[in-house]
């Protein structure tokens, strides 16, 4: 448009020519571009001549063409060629992909702040820009085509944030119709089906919001074999309960406000200091990749690390985190749900995390959801890495998971968790003994141990090989420097109980904190089985040591394996019958009868 009269070319690879340009805007765009997007893979003889031509078509509109006069007053010419290429060199702002730009990454800074309203406002211009498809008079190449898929993605992706806003300042009665209509043109975008389940529940037409949920799933089922997202079930779940959590919040979302929020300050980083690992080069570097994979457009991408007592699961995770900051350029943040026994709640935790990026307390919403909510509104442009150690159950993180595809989770469990919502379960395994003998020799210096590398063998191996006990078993013989490590195996093979503290090293520690973590049926069984004296366990033989019935045994047996705390393997007898063996740890079975005995941990 040039002094209000449109001024678009007729011919349409002229226009493509224009198109391509003004993608560019102020950039050389090569002259093998122009060609492929015009003619693909079979440009004619002629492409340079062709192209010459289109160019000196483009001038030749008012506004483009060589430089222009009035009186003493000239403007520069804005299609300029340049070696290899040629450039439109247009003012800033004169686009409406620019004025797009602006105003959505105003809207975002906006929402960033906790200025809702203003970010709601600042987001709805930025859509109005629009004027239907990108480029959608033109027949677009494969580069054009490329970028208008971009600019449609970029549009989907501030149209949802508007929509989020909305639904913060309580506006789901408006957004119903227009929802309606975005989840009928895209069948499959599950983003949009959760925003108008949520908008039809807080209307009170729970009803329609279930019927929403099952019309996609009858679509992903249908068309590509697929169930809804976790998110999409979890919702589900929530309206079917009439979870109170998906109601309009009381507290208005006024955080956000946080230190590191200046151009010239540095993302908040609440990691423990990074501690160099032994042998844990393939689980750093798979946990790495799995975090720097795309989670896709509505999953945040999520690891879970469990590993027995000992194994190091937290600084596995911690060592990882270390590891991403340009993964994750807008923040780590570390937080603990502490002792198994005496958990955090998920509503400090949440505190915990919002006063890393530099919340005050008392001026925190007083709800779970509305803390959770600030989270993720906080995180909602960011690239940021969660860290969530000591969990025990799904429920604890699912406030946590990001709910956008630009942030990570990486939890460090105590017991393994289902749900794909968190992402990628990864087992940490004990080190080779030659590793956990080096953590030995590091701690203690090669001097100690000369002439007593068998008995450094068995220590280690009695310790499971990992890291945990191991570095607890030299941390006392460091207490205690006229123990030969032999002394130190006699010690920890002792029947009679051995208080426990945590206090001081002890190889057993790790384990009786995980044990006194658990269920009371479980401590109790664990306990029961370990003072039975069986290393190898069978259904039966667990059952009469417990006194239960062979199934309830067998439930038992199979959570425990779930906590890390039984091993298992699968046998077949001489008829081919196929049964599970469990076994119990040499620590495990020393640690609980310390532990069953002494009331102190």
């Amino acid at each position: 448009m040039h002094d209000g009269v449109h001024m678009t070319p007729s011919a349409p690879k002229v226009r493509q020519v224009l198109a391509l340009l003004a993608l560019r805007a102020n950039t050389t765009v090569p002259l093998h571009q122009l060609v492929e997007e015009l003619w693909e893979e079979r440009p004619p003889c002629s492409a340079a001549t062709t192209l010459q031509t289109y160019i000196y078509q483009l001038r030749k509109l008012p506004g483009l063409g060589e430089t222009q006069s009035s009186g003493s007053d000239e403007s520069p010419q804005a299609l300029l060629t340049t070696p290899g290429g040629y450039k439109l060199s247009m003012p800033h702002g004169c686009l409406d992909a620019q004025e797009f730009t602006q105003l959505a990454a105003r809207g975002r800074e906006a929402m960033e702040r906790g200025a809702v309203a203003e970010a709601a406002d600042l987001l709805h211009r930025a859509l109005a820009v629009w004027r239907g498809p990108a480029l959608n008079d033109l027949a677009p190449g494969p580069i054009v085509g490329i970028d208008t898929l971009r600019l449609e993605e970029q549009r989907y992706e501030v149209m949802e944030e508007r929509i989020d806003a909305d639904l913060l300042l309580g506006r789901h009665h408006r957004l119903i119709s227009e929802l309606t209509g975005l989840a009928a043109d895209n069948p499959t975008r599950e983003g949009l089906h959760a925003k108008l389940m949520l908008s039809l529940y807080r209307a009170g037409r729970r009803p329609d919001a279930l019927e929403v949920f099952q019309r996609i799933r009858r679509v992903l089922t249908r068309e590509l074999g697929l169930e809804p997202c976790a998110e999409l079930q979890r919702l589900h779940q929530q309206v079917l309960a009439g979870d109170r959590g998906l109601d309009l919040p009381v507290e208005r979302t006024t955080v956000i406000g946080t230190h590191a929020d200046g151009p010239h300050d540095e993302p908040p980083v609440t990691l423990p200091p990074y501690v160099p690992l032994r042998g844990r080069t393939a689980e750093i570097s798979r946990i790495s990749r799995l975090l720097t994979e795309p989670g896709g457009p509505d999953r945040a991408r999520c690891v879970t690390v469990t590993g027995p007592p000992g194994a190091g699961t937290t600084a596995l995770a911690v060592a990882v985190a270390h590891g991403l900051g340009d993964v994750f350029p807008d923040g780590r943040l570390y937080v603990s749900f502490g002792d198994p026994a005496a958990p955090q709640t998920v509503e400090d935790v949440l505190a915990d995390l919002l006063e890393g990026i530099g919340c005050r307390r008392s001026e925190l919403p007083t709800t779970r959801p509305g803390r959770a909510r600030a989270l993720q509104c906080w995180l909602a442009t960011r690239r940021v890495l969660l860290v969530v150690d000591d969990v025990g159950a799904v429920h604890q993180v699912m406030d946590l998971v990001p709910a956008h595809s630009r942030s990570g989770l990486l939890v460090a469990g105590y017991r393994r968790l289902y749900g794909c919502q968190l992402g990628t379960p990864v087992d940490v395994p004990p080190l080779h003994p030659d590793q956990s003998g080096e953590l030995v020799l590091q701690a203690l210096g090669p001097d100690r141990l000369l002439g007593d590398v068998s008995s450094l063998r068995t220590m280690v191996d009695l310790c499971g090989g990992l890291p945990g006990p191991v570095m607890e078993a030299a941390g006392l013989l460091g207490l205690r420097p006229h123990w030969s490590i032999q002394q130190l195996i006699d010690w920890m093979s002792r029947d009679r109980p051995t208080t426990v503290s945590p206090q001081r090293p002890h190889p057993f520690h790790h384990v009786v904190r995980r044990w006194r973590g658990l269920a009371p049926h479980l401590r109790d069984a664990l306990a029961k089985l370990a003072g039975a004296g069986h290393c190898v366990l069978t259904v039966e033989n667990a059952a009469r040591a417990l006194g239960r019935d062979p199934d309830e045994t067998e439930e038992l047996l199979e959570e425990l394996v779930e906590f890390l705390l039984l091993e298992v393997d699968l046998v077949s007898d001489a008829s081919s019958h196929r049964f599970f063996r469990y076994h119990l740890p040499y620590l495990l079975r020393t640690a609980l009868r310390t532990a069953a005995s002494h009331a102190t941990v």
